[in-house]
């Protein structure tokens, strides 16, 4: 399979029926057309007491051209139809570790490849959503969600996001698993197309993808179906803090 080419057919996926209109086959297909300008992204500070943030990807700075994967109607748009890309995050595991026994999840910076709305100055919506997990790698099963977020996504190519969360969980270093979930809603009708950011540069931990219309239904490790350089650009940006517990005095 030539890198940039669409991915036309996977004996691993349910083939589905496109919308009547188009009758062309779903399928995983990477943007054959991406920018390609190199963007500077957000290295994770060194520190891990107090504002911390965690990645799994050895080069947070480079987002590649035609790396990425969605589940898309192909040629011409490439519009996509609902994905969910995941990261899994084991607290206990980060070397150094983190130093204190608590930590707050307050924002997710991800790479974006391409995101193209029909024209310059449209949006695209995306949703952020923070679990916890009772099992890494996660299942559909394992996750309890704690916190979502939306965010309008404008046409932007190469770049970083970052996308706040009002509702800022805290999570147990000691056992702690931390899912992030980066869903992009069905943009065939609307004309959307949205290519996630990654590289082929290193990770610590899978990155996972679910497209029900590619046949994956399942949270599936992305090199499990044939795609083990999308190494999904993601960084967890929060704080690790002491837990606030309760003293008991005695007045004599």
């Amino acid at each position: 399979m030539t890198k940039h080419r669409p991915v036309q057919c996977l004996a691993v996926f349910l083939t589905l029926a496109l919308l009547a209109a188009t009758a062309q086959a779903q399928s995983l297909r990477r943007n054959p057309n991406g920018p390609t300008t190199p963007f500077g992204g957000i290295a994770p500070p060194s520190g891990v007491l107090g504002a911390t943030s965690i990645t799994q990807s050895t080069n947070t700075a480079t987002i590649t051209s035609g790396n990425s994967v969605s589940c898309n109607g192909g040629s011409p748009g490439f519009f996509h139809t609902d994905n969910s890309y995941y990261r899994a995050f084991t607290l206990s595991s980060f070397n150094p570790p983190l130093t204190s026994t608590q930590f707050l999840v307050q924002s997710v910076t991800i790479g974006i490849e391409t995101a193209n709305a029909s024209g310059t100055g449209t949006t695209q919506p995306m949703t952020v959503n923070v679990y916890s997990s009772t099992t890494n790698p996660p299942t559909n099963a394992s996750l309890t969600l704690l916190s979502t977020a939306n965010a309008n996504v404008s046409d932007q190519a190469l770049t970083s996001l970052t996308v706040p969360l009002t509702t800022q969980p805290v999570f147990t270093v000691a056992t702690g698993i931390l899912v992030i979930e980066i869903f992009t809603p069905s943009g065939q009708a609307a004309g959307h197309s949205f290519f996630i950011g990654s590289n082929a540069l290193g990770q610590s931990g899978p990155s996972f993808i679910k497209a029900a219309s590619c046949g994956i239904t399942e949270i599936t490790s992305l090199a499990a179906i044939g795609f083990p350089n999308m190494h999904i650009v993601m960084t967890v940006n929060g704080n690790s803090q002491a837990p606030v517990g309760l003293e008991t005095f005695s007045i004599e």
